[in-house]
């Protein structure tokens, strides 16, 4: 599994699906959270909770709190975190394939993976209930949430280890014996996480272009329109960067996606009127354009990173280096972040 500037989309943060306009990976407002649950906990009065799904909702609200289970629960809560572990896990190594040696300089162990996979287990159940049913989705979840569990229990099983020293106590006999289950895990993980994202890609894309034809001969929708086209346009440019490796990437595409970004954006500008939190928004909006820009700018110029960029490159800290994918991707997540708080 070698490294690549490649972010899950899904990032990332969880996309406010329950309010109408959604694409990417947005976070739930904690009041939204709070009446999900208390639906959920409590349904209604004489309706079990698929049957009032299936007969309020109708297929689009089906669409959407799938959807939302898939990215709250699963991709959100555990995709990054499992291959930003394992990402730790084979910085320090000199052969990922071998494993430790015991003569290793540096030792950084491996993230934590908090949980082991149950309540994504939970979601993914709940959603195969909802209508309308989607096989070769629900059997991707499925193989997800197989994959993670594993992957959770192997990291939970090694971290301590690593985390107190206690390799500096057996010679790194127990790292070594745990290197290649771990290896195993993390690669059918990466395998099951890639397929099941690129579903939950689509249940968003058609979320959010129904959503667009709802809004489109609307006049007092006409914000939200344009919030949602930009938000599809956004999220392409997204796509095609996180998901092609940097020597791909073509300036005239980074440029093309660049120009469709700007007339949304300012499409959004003279749409606005009222909207209290508009303003935040749109700031995002004009820094996630910037990034795609200077990503643009240096591919264009054929302009190499420094090593220090290369070793924040893939990592945590990628995002702080200009022109690069992880910026994009960053200020990606940022704008999806501040979207869920619009009222449209």
């Amino acid at each position: 599994m070698p490294r690549s500037h490649e972010k899950l989309i899904t990032t990332i943060i969880t996309v406010s699906l329950l309010l109408a306009v959604s694409l990417g990976c947005g976070r739930i407002t904690e009041k939204l959270k709070e009446q999900a649950e208390k639906i959920e906990k409590e349904g209604e009065p004489g309706i079990s909770n698929v049957s009032r799904r299936n007969t309020a909702g109708g297929e689009d609200e089906g669409l959407i709190e799938k959807t939302n289970l898939y990215i709250s629960k699963c991709v959100n809560q555990y995709s990054n975190s499992i291959m930003n572990s394992y990402r730790r896990y084979t910085s320090w190594l000199s052969d990922p394939k071998t494993g430790p040696t015991g003569n290793e300089r540096l030792v950084y162990g491996l993230y934590e993976v908090r949980g082991d996979g149950t309540d994504c287990e939970t979601a993914i159940k709940q959603a195969a209930e909802i209508e309308p049913k989607m096989e070769t989705v629900e059997q991707t979840a499925e193989k997800y949430v197989a994959a993670l569990k594993e992957a959770a229990k192997q990291v939970k099983a090694i971290y301590p280890y690593y985390n107190q020293n206690d390799y500096k106590d057996d010679k790194f006999e127990k790292g070594k014996a745990a290197h290649g289950p771990l290896m195993a895990a993390f690669a059918a993980f990466e395998t099951a996480n890639k397929d099941f994202t690129l579903e939950v890609d689509k249940l968003e894309d058609e979320v959010a272009n129904r959503r667009l034809e709802q809004y489109r001969d609307d006049a007092t929708k006409k914000f939200a329109f344009t919030v949602t086209d930009f938000g599809i346009k956004a999220k392409k440019a997204m796509v095609y960067v996180s998901r092609n490796p940097y020597k791909e990437l073509s300036a005239d595409t980074l440029q093309t996606h660049a120009d469709e970004i700007e007339k949304a954006i300012t499409a959004m500008k003279d749409a606005v009127s009222d909207n209290a939190l508009a303003g935040t928004y749109m700031s995002n909006a004009d820094k996630y354009l910037k990034a795609v820009k200077d990503l643009m700018r240096r591919v264009r110029d054929n302009k190499p990173f420094s090593s220090m960029d290369q070793r924040w490159l893939g990592t945590g800290s990628g995002w702080m280096v200009e022109g690069s994918p992880d910026k994009v991707v960053h200020e990606y997540n940022s704008l999806v972040r501040s979207r869920s708080f619009l009222r449209l």
